[in-house]
């Protein structure tokens, strides 16, 4: 069944689509927790998986909870956010947390163009979804 188009000014039903993105990107942060485990018990296990960093590996799970963890306060705080602040911002803070995994399996990958492009990019993404969300709430606080 599909959702029917609100009013301007009337409350939204359900959970923003921004703050369940942000919690499962805090759950897979948290689950992330069992790998990260596995590197600091038993390496030679994660080094027959492939993981050449660990280091990569907590930076990965850490970036997924932090960046989880302020998408789901984000659409929380700031509700009805403008598609320009909610895209960007979702699609950042998964990117970019997401960007670390693939050094813990290749590390040199870091000096490759596309990889560079592709953390560039997350992170343009990122910094307008929390600018964006910074400048809609300081507009909305002036009201």
């Amino acid at each position: 069944m599909a959702r029917s188009a609100r009013a301007p000014g009337q409350p939204q039903s359900g959970v923003d689509p921004l703050v369940v993105s942000g919690l499962a990107e805090l759950a897979t942060g948290a689950l992330t927790g069992w790998l990260y485990t596995l590197v600091k018990t038993d390496r030679e296990k994660a080094r027959a998986l492939g993981i050449k960093s660990g280091a990569r590996v907590r930076q990965w799970h850490l970036d997924l909870i932090a960046l989880g963890g302020l998408t789901a306060m984000a659409g929380t705080a700031v509700p009805d956010l403008p598609w320009w602040v909610k895209w960007p911002l979702g699609i950042g803070a998964w990117s970019n947390a997401m960007s670390f995994l693939p050094l813990a399996f290749d590390p040199e990958i870091e000096q490759r163009e596309l990889y560079r492009a592709a953390v560039g990019a997350s992170f343009v993404a990122t910094s307008v979804g929390f600018t964006g969300l910074a400048l809609t709430a300081a507009r909305r606080r002036r009201r």
